[in-house]
């Protein structure tokens, strides 16, 4: 007891500022570890997607599929296009069953919107024959003509027939996607899914034209102030809305032809042909993979004396910080394949 009060009355004042010290150190500890936390929770929606992948085992799908004789300019080998189509999906998937696989996406309650990019679309020459061949397969599968809307062609297939007419117009109440806000397309609100077909295509403002920027710019009624930045943060911004990002169910960029210098001006001259479709669930791991085809095109074609071989998508890395996707290509898996031996396919 002696010692004990000796203690006390000599360390006490020691004793204090120990105590002192540990209530700071845990007050600092709150304001970096709970701090963030409630701040994160105040956040736009948008940003509470980022991925979650602390084992850093997940990864995203990529499957381009490529046919030898698939194109030719602009004439394109319709049987090629449904085994590509086929292999493509049943890649993607998993399933044998290539209907089972599209209805892994759709389903007979849908009204989905095949959206192409309708910029360039008509010069690059495929997205007619594209169209009809995912029509064919898509009523092999069980669906019917009215269960689709097309979006971005100026010409129509034959399988188009029955299809729901495309409304122009715009809807009244603006959206509000953070940077400000526009009226998105009525059309938008007739469909329950969308399935984006972008071309693939160099941009000398923002850099890259495929799947993010095929489903934001044309989705507003006026988009020219939004080119500012190159783009960015207002395609991520847009491609957030829950109308848009909410519907989208697959990707198939069409790679067939491929514009890699001057877009969105088309040039004939500085076109390139992957022969290829490539499909993902993910638009910015496919837009990543995209970029690296423009710029690998880039150093081995054709360019006009002086330019450069460079090309860039920043707006790529903030779609990454909303969580829209990888543009880290350690964290997409990318499988390039040939399809598998193309036969006729029964048309409705």
């Amino acid at each position: 007891m002696k010692l004990r009060l000796i203690f006390r009355a000599g360390h006490a004042d020691k004793v204090y500022e120990i105590m002192s010290f540990i209530r700071i150190k845990i007050l600092v500890a709150a304001i970096f570890v709970i701090g963030p936390t409630v701040w994160a929770q105040e956040l736009p929606y948008r940003y509470k997607h980022a991925i979650d992948d602390p084992l850093e085992l997940q990864k995203s799908e990529i499957w381009d599929v490529y046919g030898e004789f698939a194109v030719r300019g602009a004439d394109v080998h319709k049987a090629s296009l449904h085994a590509m189509l086929k292999t493509g999906v049943k890649s993607l998937t998993g399933l044998e069953d290539p209907n089972e696989a599209w209805r892994c996406f759709i389903t007979e309650d849908d009204i989905v919107a095949l959206k192409f990019t309708h910029v360039g679309g008509a010069a690059l020459g495929t997205n007619e024959a594209l169209a009809g061949a995912l029509l064919d397969m898509l009523y092999v599968a069980g669906f019917k003509p009215e269960n689709f809307l097309i979006v971005g062609l100026d010409e129509l297939p034959e399988q188009a027939d029955g299809t729901r007419l495309w409304r122009y117009g715009w809807q009244n109440q603006e959206v509000d996607f953070g940077a400000d806000t526009d009226c998105l397309p009525l059309w938008l609100d007739e469909v329950t899914a969308i399935i984006n077909i972008p071309s693939i295509m160099d941009d000398n403002i923002i850099g890259l034209r495929c799947s993010l920027a095929n489903l934001t710019y044309p989705m507003l009624k006026r988009p020219a102030r939004l080119y500012l930045s190159r783009g960015d943060p207002f395609i991520a911004d847009i491609y957030s809305l829950p109308e848009i990002r909410g519907k989208v169910r697959l990707h198939i960029a069409n790679a067939l032809r491929v514009l890699y210098y001057g877009g969105p001006v088309i040039q004939q001259r500085y076109f390139y042909e992957p022969g290829s479709l490539i499909f993902s669930i993910d638009p910015v791991a496919l837009d990543q993979v995209a970029l690296q085809l423009l710029r690998r095109t880039r150093r081995t074609m054709t360019m006009p004396y002086g330019a450069s071989d460079q090309i860039s998508a920043g707006y790529l890395d903030t779609a990454y910080a909303y969580g829209l996707g990888y543009n880290d290509l350690n964290f997409i898996s990318y499988h390039y394949i040939k399809h598998e031996k193309w036969q006729a396919v029964s048309k409705r």
